[in-house]
């Protein structure tokens, strides 16, 4: 590798982004303004600082008395409507702690919905009292921190102003807590949540973040919040932009260090196939090891993190997915070093593409490879949010041991919610491979809810004409936004990806294309007297070219409407029209059909339908039929859930894809089956299973894990993996009924200063 040329080029590429960007933002900056919009304007809240609280989730001291309530509007059913609950909501803090308070009350206790005591248990069918907060008031990114009638915790990350639901991470866990409390007419709760779990910025004394608050109500399906919430908005609960803005005096909290080993023993049958190839040999091999986790906050707003030889032996298994589509199949991080500050680190380029993707790190070909170690900086510097990681793997099979490295900024610019970043990842092989990819993004908010979005990266590799100013190895991105769920919206794209294009440690759902991609659509609130809550009407699609040919490969077209009743049952209809130029044979599923090179036109229809989470049992179900394209498709997934109690929690997830090509006498059947159980006896003892079955595989995977958290950063776990073969014959020789066996045991304990 010429390290010399390779940063020259580097440098020619990064300072003609700089220029294109100061073009752009002189190009833009009278249309924006300082302030939020009309609507959002309030004056600034200035929290109660108090002392002497009892931390029982009761809040009935003296101190609470001192602090006012916050004033609840009704988000839904009824946007506007005075709540029909009572709730005496309180948001108070000392030098320490942000502390948030609720007495919760029902005129019928039988609305009640206590269901579910693990940490993280991820449903809308218990009540809950919830905070988001936007700790840097960057009306961007934020933290949602819920508690339920039985005092089971949730956290999430939330990023890009949660435009979507994927744009919440509920793996990301801090430190916090929270306790509650059952009356005979309600609930109470309290919250306390340190300051030295998020991050911030002080000028003079004065701390200013973003703040709402919402309970929701599962048995009405009612939900009310501080500030009010602009139904206008997917998600508002969530949206940093929609916090009100809030002012604390005088924080200076503790740097805590975290210190956190790990033992881990266990072992790993394997059922091998033997040298003559007549049957398999049981290989069995122990497993024991350790490493070490640290974080340290070296101040307010910058943390930073160590990690030798990291683990993930925890981390639930990926679902199971088949594959019909031209796309690459995504899956996402699950391993909680990776999810934290994961915003940080986002450079998306339209859906789950984006320039950074952590899964490759510590993964090759679905395989766990072994991390030496890494660091981490995350946290703000002035006015620039910044992110820093470097990890070293170990070598694996024919892949080398490798180093990854990525470097992400951004800042404010022109108003509270427009930003410029840049981004610079690098995965260098102890072999002399190396891939370096750097990015310029933009987001410009220019008037009320128009935004503009800019994007631009390329990428270095060994063996390829690396030319900074060529646009083979470019990613370009244009977008223009009416971001609103009321009324009419759009979103407008144009987006170039060069052939050479190919970021190491990110990950291209397509690659080689160009082409415009367009969604208008209007949606409307009924009003109180309706049985409708909310519905839309959209029309989106796609046109891409090669950027190799110039040739047409995808046209998509869909039609949809989308509704919801006032008692949370969902609906939605769409109609697809398709075209497709294929240049190449397509295989789809695991190899089970393909279609041959040719150009192709087709229609198929969906239907989708939700049941509310007022009851035990809940489920959605999903079809799509239609052409598919020289043949015909029929899919249909359901995935029904149900709650025993508190305790017990069972879902289901089945999947049927039906391929038939019959002028080729070609047709397969595809079943994916997935079962989720979770019993979870006290909020700090939970065992949860997750068995597949997926018939293109002919296999089952099971993983079930015992957990004890007795606190956050103190954890003990007994995992145990099986991998089944269902249809044993379809080979010789015979296949073991047990491909691989793995009982793991590993034990956590944080120690703090």
């Amino acid at each position: 590798m010429n390290v010399v040329l390779l940063k020259t080029q580097l440098m020619k590429r990064l300072i003609s982004f700089l220029v294109i960007f100061t073009f752009l933002i002189t190009l833009t900056i009278r249309a924006s303004g300082q302030n939020r919009d009309p609507e959002m304007k309030q004056s600034v809240y200035k929290v109660s600082r108090i002392s002497g609280i009892n931390f029982d989730g009761i809040p009935d001291e003296a101190a609470w008395q001192t602090v006012d309530t916050l004033q609840m509007t009704m988000y839904r059913p009824n946007f506007g409507a005075p709540p029909t609950e009572e709730s005496i909501i309180k948001l108070a803090y000392d030098n320490d702690f942000l502390y948030l308070s609720g007495m919760l009350f029902y005129k019928n206790p039988k609305d009640i919905r206590a269901i579910g005591k693990k940490r993280d248990y991820l449903s809308f069918a218990p009540d809950r009292l919830a905070i988001t907060i936007d700790s840097y008031n960057d009306r961007e990114n934020a933290f949602n921190f819920a508690v339920n009638p039985n005092g089971a915790r949730i956290d999430g990350a939330i990023k890009n102003d949660m435009l979507v639901w994927e744009d919440i991470n509920f793996n990301w866990n801090t430190f916090w807590d929270a306790k509650t409390v059952r009356m005979e007419n309600g609930w109470t709760a309290e919250i306390r949540i340190p300051f030295s779990s998020l991050r911030f910025q002080s000028s003079n004394g004065i701390t200013k973040m973003g703040i709402a608050v919402m309970r929701t109500m599962a048995a009405t399906y009612e939900s009310v919040s501080w500030p009010v919430l602009s139904p206008n908005f997917p998600f508002p609960a969530w949206k940093a932009s929609l916090t009100a803005e809030v002012e604390f005096e005088n924080l200076n909290p503790k740097k805590p260090l975290y210190v956190t080993p790990y033992i881990i023993g266990g072992f790993e049958n394997k059922n091998i196939l033997n040298e003559p190839k007549t049957g398999y040999d049981l290989n069995t091999k122990w497993k024991g090891d350790a490493g070490l986790d640290v974080k340290y906050n070296l101040t307010n707003n910058l943390i930073a993190d160590l990690t030798v030889n990291t683990d993930f032996a925890q981390a639930e298994a990926d679902a199971q997915q088949i594959n019909l589509s031209r796309l690459s199949l995504y899956f996402p991080e699950k391993r909680n070093f990776f999810l934290e500050k994961e915003d940080v680190f986002n450079f998306s380029l339209l859906g789950n593409s984006n320039l950074f993707y952590s899964r490759n790190i510590g993964l090759y070909q679905g395989n766990p490879v072994t991390i030496y170690g890494g660091a981490r900086l995350t946290g703000r510097v002035g006015n620039w949010d910044i992110g820093f990681l470097d990890m070293q793997t170990e070598d694996f099979q024919e892949n080398p041991s490798e180093n990854f490295g990525t470097l992400r900024l951004k800042r404010s610019v022109l108003n509270s919610n427009s930003f410029i970043g840049t981004m610079v990842t690098s995965r260098l092989g102890m072999n002399g491979n190396y891939n370096v990819a750097s990015g310029f993004d933009g987001l410009f908010r220019v008037v009320g809810d128009e935004y503009l979005s800019l994007k631009w990266a390329q990428t270095f590799q060994n063996d390829l004409n690396n030319d900074a100013f060529s646009t083979e190895p470019s990613r370009f991105i244009f977008e223009w936004q009416r971001r609103n769920d009321t009324g009419f919206a759009y979103d407008l794209i144009y987006t170039w990806s060069g052939k050479t294009f190919n970021p190491g440690i990110g990950f291209e759902e397509r690659q080689n294309f160009q082409g415009p991609h367009a969604t208008f659509q209007y949606g409307w609130l009924p009003g109180k007297d309706a049985v409708l809550r909310y519905h839309k009407l959209s029309l989106k699609g796609y046109r891409w070219w090669s950027t190799e040919t110039g040739k047409h490969e995808t046209t998509t077209a869909t039609l949809q409407w989308d509704f919801e009743t006032k008692k949370g049952i969902k609906w939605y209809a769409a109609v697809n029209r398709h075209l497709e130029n294929l240049y190449d044979k397509l295989i789809i599923g695991y190899n089970q059909a393909s279609v041959p090179a040719g150009e192709y036109s087709f229609t198929d229809f969906s239907l989708n339908y939700t049941t509310s989470n007022r009851h035990a049992l809940t489920a959605f179900f999903n079809a799509t039929a239609g052409d598919f394209y020289d043949g015909r498709k029929w899919s249909f997934n359901t995935y029904p859930s149900l709650k025993i109690g508190s305790d017990f929690d069972l879902s289901l997830y089945y999947q049927l894809d039906f391929v038939e090509f019959s002028e080729r006498s070609m047709e397969f059947t595809n079943h994916i089956v997935r079962f989720n159980g979770l019993m979870t006896l006290t909020t700090k003892t939970s065992v949860s299973a997750f068995i597949q079955y997926n018939s293109a595989i002919n296999g089952i995977i099971g993983n079930i894990r015992f957990r004890y958290n007795p606190r956050d950063g103190n954890d003990f776990y007994i995992v145990y993996n099986e991998n089944l073969n269902t249809d044993r014959s379809r080979v010789e020789p015979k296949l073991p009924f047990t491909s691989a066996r793995t009982v793991l045991l590993k034990y956590t304990y944080t120690f703090r200063w």
